[in-house]
């Protein structure tokens, strides 16, 4: 089953039972690497429907104070998108099942190389991307990997965007919106 499928059948089973996905985001590396380790495997055993997998980035603009802190402090001790990758993995070896949505600004999969990490996240257990500084209108490169890999690319769309601009995002989205 790819990324995408598995985030999909997390969908079709909520909304077959009428209820909503219970979606939280960590900071990979925050407040350590133990930790993070211990809090995803505590969320995935109480009720996590699927996982918003924060890889830290120097300069997170779409992020406020809170996550900015816990990506900042991740940095601080070393955490590269290597680690989040290896931690990923090691989530994966332990047990935990639900899909993995990582989220991560356009510079560091840039700097990794986009087919070598979206390589590296499907091994790594990575169902999809939320890349939110990538537009879709620039994000050829990226959809085109991850459409051949299987994962899902996850855009944003802000209150106020127009009917048009809704249809545009949802036409280049695989997972979720």
């Amino acid at each position: 089953m790819t990324g995408l499928e598995r985030i999909q059948s997390v969908f079709a089973k909520a909304k077959a039972e009428g209820r909503a996905v219970f979606m939280p985001y960590h900071a990979m590396g925050y407040p350590d690497r133990a930790r993070t380790l211990e809090v995803i495997q505590v969320l995935s055993a109480n009720g996590a429907g699927l996982f918003e997998i924060g890889i830290p980035h120097s300069d997170p603009l779409a992020d406020g104070p809170t996550v900015q802190t816990a990506t900042y402090t991740a940095l601080t001790q070393g955490t590269t998108v290597r680690d989040c990758l290896a931690m990923c993995r090691e989530l994966r070896a332990a047990g935990v099942d639900q899909p993995f949505c990582a989220m991560t600004y356009y510079n560091p999969l840039f700097a990794y190389g986009i087919q070598r990490f979206v390589d590296d996240a499907v091994a790594s257990g990575i169902d999809g991307l939320i890349v939110p500084d990538l537009p879709p209108e620039e994000s050829e490169e990226l959809e085109a990997a991850c459409r051949k890999a299987g994962l899902a690319t996850i855009y944003l769309l802000a209150p106020t965007s127009t009917e048009e601009r809704i249809r545009f995002v949802a036409g280049h989205c695989t997972g979720f919106i």
